[in-house]
This record gives structure tokens, C-alpha cells and sequence, in this order.
């Protein structure tokens, strides 16, 4: 899902029985804080503790938008496919309740045998008819990613419109579904294996009694037994796990909303993992030692989003200037040390960035010169657009997280456009209202960052930049070039990458020129994660953003 990271390394996080919780059993006192005891190292006996510094916005599949809700609803559910690293370390799509699927010669036909005796958390079978119900509900009203079916999939257009009429999305037996596209597209596959593609039961999202998005019931290795407000949320293993009993007994996802406090209680023993609070890198490097530490490469790219007025929003005043001056924003560009971000506020766990995609990500371009800091050449800009040191121009508010560490990157934003002449307001919100916000109109700026949904760079230069997809669908900023729109749409039509990425290219030297980003920093991800935790450092991927850790299957994981 195009997953909307939180700006710094993201957040993240002996009980009684599955029954026993379920029912609303245990001494809920003694629960409001993570145990101190740990797991056994008896297997199938253990609890893994995270945590989290906001709840999940939803665990509804069609509504996951956010790195947070997509890192816990991966837990709970499995789709048709998903990503795993090959023998040589290349993330690709392979089968997950498909036991296999094949795609035609003309790339047209995706064709789907589903595993048999796969169960629900509910008791039910999984079938190919509810894959297909799954991946149709993509398309309703409430679906916040009907980009990944439409316009690819035959029909997908017209039933969006009027679901009651043909999709190229059947069940053709209990155990078989197919897709048929419109035309061959490349990246299809990687959107199945995405947490909004994953597979649900019709009658769980129907029980209005017991609403899905905070009821989740999938066949994941996890099942959701308890859900405290703003304390924790608590899965019980799945003992029906189509890959074979989970070895932890229990997860949980601790609500702890002040980083310091998240390092603090893995210091402590009261958590398996934590990210690292800015400023306290060394100091937990010396505390938690080495063999605690976990370090790896992610592909996500932190910006600084400029709305723009277009659409419904061409009179937006408060868009200008910085909406509709490519100069400015240019010169906010080169004001901004990014070395400094880097290697002092992040201390390390981040490289500048010189364009959009990631070090490592297909169609990354090397060599690009990238944005140094030149005070000279962004206050000579400023007067180019006609404000010299910044006279005339209006206070630019910039809209971000409100957390210490997201706020203390504002800062340091602030400081630099200030040295230039910007008049600085920084607003922080809320995680779940600051999605909302920049989902539903352009600001003047914002700080945010993207993860890739899946390795491939039209997951970020035609998901972000492409005016079909303001607001909601990854277009914050409401930007619009037709050149940009052309390359990314011509790119979509290639199968090879050879083909493609020549496109991808161009289509990120327009972002680059334009600016409707002020791109800051790739990150490296140095987190917390206690050595006697199995199964995650061998599994995690550069699409994990935290210590969530979305793409490890926690089916195996285990606290020794």
C-alpha cells in the first residue's frame, strides 16, 4: 500500500490462554503494563512484546493506508501471494495461499490454485470465491486502494460504478480464480502481495455488531484476542496456522506513545523490541550492546510535501507562492542541510537524498548531484522569484507528526529555511488526523515519507507524482506535469524493467526540477531487538519500516 511511514524510524513495538483473554479473563491491572518476565524458552510458550505509539488507524484491509495499521493487519492475514527474498536476496512475489499460480503468454490471465483445508480464524474454509469477494471490495465506496484493481483488471472500471455487473475476477472452482487484465502489466502481481490484497470471510465484514475494521478475522498466523483503547492490543497464535503451528504463544502491541518511554522499557526487559529515540543512539549502542542491536537498509524516502493548487483547490490562496513557484521551492531545496539531518539528528541512521527512489531500488539512477547546501545559490533564488531574503513572503506553516522525534526534525527544518529568509509556523497533529489532513486537500507543507508497497518504482513515481491519484491514493501534494503523467502511464505498458526504467527516470528528473518535494533522506533502520528473538533479523526485508517488522511472517518467530 503505498504505506505512509511515520517520518522517523518507525515506532514500533505469562499471559493466559486464547480463550481465556477472549472472554475477557486475567487480571487486567496486572496487564496494563508489558510483563517483566519475558518468554519461556520452551517453544509454542513465549510472548513477543512491541509496541506502538498510536493504535492502528483501522485492520480493515481496503482502509490501510498507513505503515502502522499495514504492520499489525499483516499479523492477521494472508493473500493469494507475497514477497520473499530469492537465493539471491531479490525480493519476489511467491505463493502464499495460492499453492501456485501461472500467467499466460500474452500476460493477461493470472490464474490462481488455492491451498485446500486453509481455515479462517472463524472455523470456515478458505475458498477461491472469497478471494474473489476480497479483491472485489477493493472497489467499493469505502476502499481506500481501488488503484490496485482498476484500471488494470477487465471490467474493474464499470464495477465500480455498478457492482452488480462483470469483472474479470472469478471463481471458476472452490480452489480456482482468475483474473483477467486489460493488458499486460508488470507490477500486478506485486500489488496481491500488498495487506489490502489480502483475503477476508464476507460474513466477519458483515457483522455490524462487531465492526471489521477493529474485529479483523483472517487465517494469519495471529488472531486478534483483545483490543485495549490507547493500551494494547493482544493476538493469540492461530493453532490452525496453514504453515504449521506459530511457535509464539502470544504477540501483543503495547501502546506507548513517547519514544524514550518505548527504549526505557526494552532497557528494562519489558519489551523484545524499540526503535531509538533521536539523540540517544550512542547511549543505546553502550546500554543494550551490540548483539541487541539490529541495523539494515530500508527502501523509504522522508520529504518535505508542497501543495500545489490544482484540482478542486485552484483557488487555494494560501498555496501561494510556494505552490506555484518552482524557484522557491528550489531554494528551499538548497537551504536544507540534509548532512546534517543525517549525520546529527538522525546520527547516522539516514544518507541524503538525491532524488526520489532509494539506494538499491529498481531504476535507481546513480551519480545524480543531488541538492547540497548553498545558502548563496537559495537566497539568489528567493530573489529570482521576487523575494529577496524573503521580503513579501508569507509565514509557510508546516504541518507534521506530533511526536519528539518528528518534532525535532521540524525543528532543524525550520532553523534552515529561517537562514534564508522563510518565516517558519510548524503545527503538529495527531498520527490519525494528520493522515486525514493531508488526505484531503493540498497544504502549504508537511512533513512525511513513503515506503515501497513493493519493489518497484512505479509503486512511487506514478502512485505519488501521477494527477490521477491526488489525496488519498498518494498524491499529497496535488502536483501535475503532463510530461510526468505520459512517462509514468507509457512505463506502465512495458513488461521489461530495461524498457521501463529509462521512463521512471525521466519521470523522477521532472520531480527533481520541480520540486513538489523537498526530498530530505533515505533511511537506515538501527533499532532494539533483544538477541533472543528468532526469526526476524533472517526475514525482515527493506519494505520493513520498524519494529513491526510487516513483512516477516511471525509464524516463526520465537523468543528463546
Amino acid at each position: 500500500m503505498g504505506r505512509m511511514y511515520v517520518v522517523v524510524a518507525i515506532l514500533l513495538l505469562a499471559v493466559a490462554a486464547f480463550f481465556y483473554l477472549a472472554t475477557g479473563g486475567g487480571d487486567k491491572d496486572k496487564d496494563q503494563e508489558p510483563s517483566k518476565t519475558g518468554g519461556s524458552k520452551a517453544p509454542g510458550s513465549a510472548t513477543l512484546r512491541l509496541a506502538l505509539d498510536t493504535e492502528p488507524k483501522t485492520l480493515d484491509p481496503i482502509g490501510i493506508t498507513d505503515t502502522i495499521s499495514d504492520g499489525v493487519a499483516r499479523k492477521v492475514y494472508c493473500g493469494l501471494v507475497r514477497l520473499e527474498k530469492d537465493a539471491n536476496g531479490v525480493l519476489v512475489p511467491k505463493p502464499d495461499l495460492a499453492e501456485k499460480f501461472e500467467v499466460s503468454g500474452d500476460g493477461k490471465l493470472y490464474t490462481f490454485t488455492l491451498r485446500k483445508g486453509v481455515k479462517f480464524h472463524n472455523g470456515r474454509e478458505v475458498k477461491a470465491e472469497d478471494a474473489a469477494y476480497s479483491l472485489k471490495r477493493l472497489l467499493s465506496k469505502e476502499s481506500k486502494r481501488p488503484d490496485w484493481i482498476q484500471p488494470f483488471v477487465v471490467g474493474s472500471a464499470e464495477y465500480q460504478k455498478d457492482p452488480s455487473g462483470p469483472i474479470g475476477i472469478k471463481a471458476t472452482g472452490d480452489y480456482t480464480l482468475t483474473i483477467e487484465l486489460t493488458q499486460p502489466f508488470t507490477p500486478f502481481i506485486q500489488h496481491l502481495c500488498t495487506s489490502n490484497c489480502v483475503i477476508v470471510p464476507k460474513e466477519a465484514v458483515d457483522n455490524k455488531e462487531q465492526p471489521f475494521a477493529r474485529n479483523p478475522v483472517g487465517c494469519g498466523a495471529f488472531r486478534l484476542a483483545e483490543w485495549r483503547n490507547n493500551e494494547v492490543l493482544i493476538f493469540a497464535r492461530n493453532d490452525n496456522y496453514f504453515r504449521g503451528q506459530p511457535r509464539l504463544k502470544e504477540l501483543r502491541f503495547y501502546i506507548l506513545k513517547e519514544p524514550s518511554t518505548r527504549m526505557e522499557k526494552f532497557l528494562g526487559n519489558e519489551l523484545d523490541a524499540s526503535d531509538i529515540p533521536i539523540g540517544r543512539v550512542a547511549e543505546a549502542r553502550q546500554k543494550a550492546g551490540a548483539e541487541n542491536i539490529f541495523e539494515y537498509s530500508t527502501f523509504r524516502t522522508n520529504y518535505i510535501g508542497i501543495g500545489m493548487p490544482n484540482g478542486d483547490f485552484q483557488n487555494k490562496e494560501d498555496l501561494k507562492p510556494f505552490g506555484t513557484s518552482k524557484k522557491l521551492r528550489q531554494a528551499l531545496s538548497y537551504a536544507l542541510d540534509r548532512e546534517y539531518l543525517c549525520n546529527k539528528v538522525q546520527e547516522g541512521r539516514a544518507v541524503p537524498a538525491r532524488g526520489v527512489l532509494p539506494p538499491g531500488f529498481p531504476a535507481f539512477k546513480d551519480g545524480r548531484a543531488g541538492w547540497p547546501k548553498d545558502i548563496a545559490k537559495a537566497k539568489a533564488l528567493m530573489a529570482e522569484a521576487g523575494f529577496p531574503d524573503g521580503n513579501g513572503l508569507p509565514t509557510l506553516t508546516i504541518l507534521h507528526r506530533n511526536d519528539d522525534n518528528t518534532k525535532q526534525i521540524a525543528q532543524a527544518i525550520m532553523h534552515d529555511f529561517e537562514q534564508v529568509g522563510v518565516k517558519v509556523e510548524l503545527q503538529a497533529r495527531e498520527w490519525n488526523r494528520f493522515l486525514e489532513d493531508v488526505d484531503g486537500k493540498p497544504w502549504q507543507a508537511f512533513i512525511l515519507g513513503w515506503v515501497a508497497d513493493y519493489p518497484d518504482p512505479d509503486n512511487f513515481l506514478y502512485v505519488l507524482f501521477h494527477s490521477e491519484n491526488w489525496g488519498g491514493n498518494g498524491n499529497h501534494t496535488w502536483f501535475k506535469n503532463d510530461k510526468l503523467d505520459n512517462f509514468t502511464r507509457q512505463a506502465r505498458t512495458l513488461l521489461e524493467m530495461k524498457d521501463r526504467a529509462p521512463l521512471y527516470q525521466q519521470a523522477e528528473d521532472i520531480v527533481i526540477e520541480e520540486c513538489p518535494w523537498i526530498i530530505t533522506y533515505h533511511v537506515r533502520n538501527v533499532v532494539l531487538l533483544r538477541k533472543n528473538v528468532t526469526g526476524i533479523r533472517e526475514k525482515t526485508t527493506p519494505l520493513d519500516t520498524g519494529t513491526e517488522f510487516p513483512q516477516v511472517d511471525f509464524g516463526f518467530v520465537d523468543v528463546e
